[in-house]
């Protein structure tokens, strides 16, 4: 291999971002996150905190479940279509990974007794892929702010992640129920995928791919009185240790008697979130959420040889910052056995300019979103929504780092434009 490509390979980090640490589909909320953890939800953006009627509540709060006599199944799907592009000095270009994807929104609960019930949620709470043709930003004449000869380029990067969480609520009184789980996170797959700046020759490929499984905590309270109900829902940090391989073009400096075995850490961040909802009228009731996600632990990505940890792959600077989404749902009761659901999310981003990364390629974000449910008798019932994201145009100001990095730097700035479908469609069943 050229000398001057071989010393940038352990750098792999100028290529990084935060991007190993997650990727599965344009996310639908600040940074990689994905809210929407059921049909009913999705429809009123994801404002159900506080809701102590809708099933679809109890992914958002299990201490809902207080609330629901009997048991009840929910299956239901979303499909989610992201459109990503971004307009370098080489042309304008769209996201290789711009096609639908499908996650799972799934929950079931059963009333043990008069205050005791368990439950489970099944869903996405993380995940983007993005996918770039490496010459989108390899400096040119008409580039030349780019990643120069012999530096490491963003290609793909693919996080699956998948939530298993069973809890148990207890209703206090009446009016008041707690609830706790456990968050059980199963990473199906990451890809960090790279090419090497070589002229356009033939961009030999980095890859690196793992999977992984952490778990964290979760509490939540609702209360209940009168007209008006308020509702919080915390989910702790959680480590995620990821176990992989990597796969270096011929040349690299990783000695010969080591495995090509990687390992990293990766943490999901916690999320807060807290709601207030008002029966308005007979038919027609009112929420408002606030959403808290901690992305302030997102600061630096490490990713080692397994065998010989003072082999660095990735070193990566990313200093996100916590932010907030402030929700607002409604629902109207048309008749007795259909609903109408809207709602709009305002959802910061954490991601600065400093150290800007196309691998996830954030900005300050609006979802608008509206959809139903419809009772079909014999405690049937079915649930649909959509959702319509609409990021912020970012053009980042480019930063100069005196250790090397390039996230943040000429290297990544362009006119960058996303925006993300969601469908949802669902079925409950309820069991007395």
């Amino acid at each position: 291999m050229d000398q001057t490509i071989t010393p940038k390979l352990h750098k792999l980090a100028l290529a990084c971002g935060i991007a190993l640490a997650f990727s599965a589909q344009q996310a639908a909320a600040s940074g990689f996150a994905v809210p929407e953890l059921s049909v009913s939800g999705l429809a009123q953006s994801n404002a159900l905190v506080a809701n102590h009627k809708d099933l679809g509540a109890i992914a958002y709060n299990p201490a809902a479940m207080a609330f629901h006599e009997g048991r009840a199944v929910s299956l239901g799907g979303l499909l989610v279509k992201p459109n990503l592009g971004v307009t370098t000095g080489n042309g304008s270009f769209d996201s290789e990974s711009n096609d639908i994807v499908a996650i799972p929104a799934i929950s079931a609960h059963y009333q043990m007794s008069e205050d005791w019930s368990i439950g489970l949620s099944v869903n996405a709470p993380f995940g983007l892929e993005t996918d770039w043709l490496p010459e989108t930003y390899a400096a040119s004449a008409s580039n030349p702010g780019g990643y120069p000869l012999g530096e490491t380029m963003p290609t793909n990067t693919k996080l699956e992640i998948v939530a298993f969480s069973p809890s148990v609520s207890y209703r206090i009184n009446d009016n008041f129920s707690v609830a706790g789980g456990i968050d059980l996170y199963w990473m199906k797959e990451v890809l960090f995928n790279a090419a090497i700046n070589d002229g356009g020759a033939a961009y030999p490929a980095v890859e690196v791919e793992g999977d992984g499984r952490g778990a964290g905590l979760n509490i939540s309270g609702l209360y209940v009185m009168n007209n008006w109900s308020f509702g919080g829902s915390f989910h702790s940090a959680a480590k995620i240790p990821i176990d992989g391989t990597i796969a270096l073009p011929p040349g690299s400096p990783v000695p010969g008697f080591a495995s090509n075995n990687a390992v990293a850490e990766l943490e999901v961040p916690y999320r807060l979130q807290i709601g207030v909802r008002n029966q308005t009228t007979d038919k027609l009731a009112l929420e408002f959420d606030i959403t808290r996600t901690g992305w302030s632990s997102f600061d630096t990505l490490v990713v080692d040889n397994k065998e010989l940890s003072f082999i660095n792959y990735v070193s990566s600077e990313n200093k996100w910052k916590d932010v907030n989404a402030y929700r607002f749902g409604a629902s109207y009761d048309l008749t007795g056995n259909t609903q109408l659901r809207a709602g709009y999310t305002f959802d910061e981003t954490p991601q600065g300019d400093d150290y800007f990364s196309p691998r996830v390629p954030d900005a300050d974000r609006h979802l608008f979103s509206f959809g139903a449910g419809h009772q079909l008798g014999d405690d049937w019932s079915i649930d649909a929504g959509y959702m319509y994201v609409k990021f912020q145009d970012r053009t980042p100001t480019a930063t100069t780092h005196t250790n090397g990095e390039t996230n943040g730097t000429s290297a990544v700035v362009g006119d960058y434009e996303s925006s993300v479908h969601l469908f949802g469609f669902g079925v409950n069943k309820t069991f007395m």
